[in-house]
């Protein structure tokens, strides 16, 4: 399985941003599945370039905006 599929998974129980998906992904079965910010990141960006997944960026003071 792949990273864009795992993600795709995760994202039909909500909305989360890379950051969630990490630890989603390590709390539940990142012993059998790794991933990292270098494979999520990309990842998400071909679902989001493919029209499967929507992105919204959420605003923040006093550090960089979020991609929900």
């Amino acid at each position: 399985m792949d990273v864009k599929t795992v993600c795709l998974g995760m994202l039909t129980e909500g909305e989360a941003s890379a950051y969630d998906l990490k630890k989603t992904l390590e709390s539940s079965f990142g012993h059998c599945f790794a991933a990292g910010y270098g494979s999520i990141y990309p990842a998400l960006d071909t679902l989001a370039d493919s029209g499967c997944v929507d992105c919204e960026e959420i605003p923040h003071q006093g550090k960089p905006d979020s991609k929900v």
